[in-house]
């Protein structure tokens, strides 16, 4: 039977079911204490999920990172390769001297360096330039009065950049006054 919670437990021995304000139900609060275990260990799960969450979103960033910088890399070092290749052209159009095999040349040449430029190689400006020890090798020093100090007087080799960064040094002659 149960009771108004203002009135106190009439029988102590039994167990009164929460009914009053006495203690003689004290220590059945198992299910109160199993409940807030619970949702302890739900908030716990709930930390570690978002952790486990967390690290997997930053393994698969740091994943797709690598096969970008390794992509990166592959494309610059089948240019490293090809690119004396595309010096023999520079050398080549010197010796031609039929303009139809000259512009033939000049096609395939062009082509070569519209494919590099969707690869974001580009060729590295020098005659003409200041030189810029990041980005040019002085093979040689001349001096010319008409030019300014440390001005490119000419080009031996190309120098070529990816995404803003050197693969090849431009070999170069500077213009020294002194």
């Amino acid at each position: 039977m149960k009771k108004d919670k203002t009135k106190t437990c009439e029988n102590k021995e039994e167990k009164c079911e929460g009914c009053c304000d006495c203690h003689c139900h004290e220590g059945e609060d198992f299910e109160l204490d199993e409940n807030v275990q619970t949702s302890d260990q739900a908030g716990q799960y709930l930390q570690m999920a978002q952790r486990l969450q967390a690290d997997f979103d930053n393994y698969r960033k740091r994943v797709a990172e690598q096969l970008d910088y390794q992509r990166q890399e592959g494309i610059k070092s089948v240019i490293e390769v090809f690119l004396p290749c595309l010096d023999t052209f520079k050398e080549a159009k010197k010796n031609i001297a039929d303009e139809k095999v000259l512009a033939g040349v000049n096609m395939i040449e062009n082509k070569i360096l519209d494919a590099l430029q969707t690869l974001k190689v580009e060729k590295i400006e020098t005659i003409g330039k200041v030189y810029n020890p990041h980005m040019h090798n002085v093979i040689a020093v001349m001096s010319d009065p008409s030019k300014e100090e440390d001005t490119i007087l000419d080009e031996y080799q190309t120098g070529w950049c990816m995404n803003g960064k050197v693969i090849r040094y431009s070999k170069v002659i500077v213009n020294k006054l002194s």
